[in-house]
């Protein structure tokens, strides 16, 4: 048992006296640092110096990067269409193809960054568009997890809503920038077809639904006696009665839809909003006035580490010899 307490008081010893050797290994560390810093100050201060006119030069001439956050409608099934024009003018990008993209953005072809798309998830107005869609994701889903099929990119992009983010470089250009990129995705003839289609289509459709408004109206109104016209259709004043006011209510919600259609597709690619120049967001924001001295400064720093470093392998070497 003695010899037990003792291995212990032994152990405890070594341990106390290895986390002196480690704290006075620190505190050395640190007075050599301070000493490093006190023996080159004139350098440390002429680089601080010099690191801060470089940082107000490039503040000065740089050009910040702005986000463009747009949410978009793509219509008359453009949703493939609209990425993958996207991806093209990102690899146009990449590989500075300036004659494309002069095509798209005219003169600030060289100020356009990158552009990123992602559907806006909104499963509840996916699912009630239609009862075949309810179908279809009934099936999908039992395929996989529900959760990945809501995010999985194959079918998220065919929702209603999407946004897109495009940077740009300065202030002064976003908003031609974005005009004149609509004004290309816009272009396709294809999809203008559709649209002239579709507009004609649905403004005849209102026009329409008016017109059997104004019949309903008509009947409701000579519904408190009994009506009849040439083609023997009678109208009483109970269930008849009933039911035109039910098709009336039927009729003003249909109206609605087509109103809001039309609204909607009043383009292939419909802009819903656009909120332009904000400020990218950044994990460590440095201003270049700082970051630019403490690069100077740690470079400096690390030049002399190295060589202490060497000296010291060195010193070790011979030692062992």
């Amino acid at each position: 048992m003695a010899q037990q307490n003792s291995s212990e008081e032994i152990d405890l010893g070594y341990l106390l006296k290895k986390s002196n050797d480690v704290f006075k290994s620190i505190a050395r560390g640190i007075f050599r640092t301070l000493d490093f810093f006190k023996k080159y100050a004139i350098w440390i201060i002429l680089l601080i110096i010099v690191g801060v006119s470089i940082g107000v030069y490039k503040d000065y001439n740089a050009k910040k990067i702005y986000d463009n956050q747009i949410i978009v409608i793509p219509n008359f099934e453009s949703v493939d269409y609209l990425y993958d024009k996207i991806e093209a003018i990102n690899q146009k990008i990449a590989s500075s193809d300036t004659i494309f993209l002069k095509e798209v953005f005219h003169g600030n072809a060289n100020k356009v960054g990158s552009l990123q798309i992602e559907p806006i998830v909104d499963i509840y107005n996916f699912i009630s568009k239609s009862r075949e869609n309810i179908d279809i994701l009934r099936i999908l889903a039992q395929n996989q997890d529900f959760s990945e099929y809501i995010e999985d990119l194959s079918t998220s992009k065919y929702y209603k809503y999407h946004r897109l983010q495009i940077s740009t470089q300065g202030k002064e250009n976003s908003e031609q920038i974005l005009n004149d990129f609509f004004a290309y995705l816009n272009s396709n003839k294809h999809f203008s077809d559709y649209q002239d289609i579709f507009k004609e289509t649905k403004e005849y459709d209102i026009k329409e639904h008016y017109t059997m408004i104004s019949q309903v109206d008509s009947l409701v109104k000579a519904s408190g006696n009994m009506y009849s016209d040439n083609n023997n259709v009678s109208v009483n004043n109970n269930s008849d009665l009933h039911y035109l006011i039910e098709r009336k209510r039927l009729l003003i919600e249909d109206l609605y839809q087509l109103k809001m259609e039309l609204v909607d597709y009043s383009s292939p690619i419909k802009v819903v909003s656009i909120d332009y120049n904000l400020e990218p967001e950044k994990f460590i924001n440095i201003s270049n006035k700082i970051k630019y001295p403490l690069i100077l400064v740690f470079l400096f720093s690390f030049v002399f580490f190295i060589i202490y470093a060497f000296k010291s392998l060195r010193n070790y070497a011979r030692d062992e010899h």
